[in-house]
């Protein structure tokens, strides 16, 4: 081979080398990217029940944020409660003689627990929802039907929902 042709090669060579390693460096960072972005989707956002105060005038937000303060100490009490009860009747899968009806029963106790907890947070804004001006519930109804927003959706800081929701409207 002459020198020239060498040459060539060797470029070629170089050129198919960088490629392939700028391809393999670009496959990996969007894929962490990906999964960074598939992984914040994933996190909800604030529970609709209290994100819904921003749909509220600002003098009702921190009354409402109040109502519910009192009953999120109980529920979240409740809501662990729940959590252990759940993860007791899981155990009891691994019990010898194995018992189905029992592990039945511990999960009906858990979700008896936690829609009891739920029943108290919602009841306690319908009791709020009570002093407020017809307008002020109608924006308060529409905060509490909206899905929960999702972490990395739309703009990329949480908020792609909910600010195409309100432009759209």
């Amino acid at each position: 081979m002459s020198q020239r042709s060498l040459t060539i090669a060797l470029f070629v060579s170089l050129a198919v080398n960088l490629f392939a390693i700028g391809a393999v460096v670009g496959g990996l960072v969007i894929g962490v990217r990906m999964s960074e972005g598939r992984m914040n989707a994933m996190r909800p956002g604030p529970p609709p029940i209290f994100s819904a105060a921003s749909a509220l005038p600002e003098a009702r937000q921190d009354a409402y944020r109040q109502a519910l303060r009192g009953e999120t100490r109980e529920v979240g009490r409740s809501l662990m409660r729940a959590g252990e009860a759940r993860r007791a009747a899981w155990g009891d899968l691994a019990a010898d003689p194995y018992d189905p009806a029992a592990v039945r029963r511990a999960l009906a106790s858990a979700q008896a627990i936690e829609a009891q907890a739920r029943s108290r947070l919602e009841s306690r804004i319908v009791d709020f929802a009570a002093d407020l001006s017809l307008e002020e519930r109608q924006a308060l109804a529409e905060a509490l039907s909206r899905p929960p927003v999702r972490r990395g959706e739309g703009r990329g800081d949480g908020e792609g929902r909910r600010d195409s929701y309100r432009s759209s409207r």
